[in-house]
């Protein structure tokens, strides 16, 4: 699906006219025909992510990059991971350890730290 079919199809589905979309993003209602029917191609980023927040979806899925409304919050989390582990050395163990065994390994692992979180409380 092309990007101005996406913009389209989530106006519609959250029940928005093109006036009402043009109003929230402080453009007009001419600028979002252009979108919708790929007249203009190159929509702003400021616009694009504005949409993004208005259908609560991730503007990499308004411009077609990836298939599912809530990718680039993944691509967000795993970033978000890939720091804490560079600040916290013991967490860069754990995870070169856990490369390194296969997966029923990993289960007991983490019924092991569930269970010492569990004890934490005590």
């Amino acid at each position: 699906m092309s990007k101005c079919q996406r913009i389209k199809e989530l106006r519609e589905k959250n029940k928005m006219t093109q006036e009402q979309l043009a109003t929230k993003l402080g453009t007009s209602k001419q600028a979002i025909f252009k979108y919708e029917t790929g007249i203009v191609t190159n929509i702003p980023s400021d616009k694009v992510e504005m949409m993004a927040k208005i259908f609560n979806v991730s503007p990499s899925y308004i411009m077609g990059w990836c298939e599912s409304e809530k990718c680039s919050y993944i691509i967000h989390d795993t970033v978000e991971i890939v720091k804490e582990v560079q600040q916290r050395p013991e967490l860069k163990v754990l995870f070169d350890a856990a490369r390194k065994v296969n997966a029923t390994d990993i289960e007991l692992i983490i019924s092991i730290i569930d269970r010492l979180k569990k004890n934490e409380g005590k």
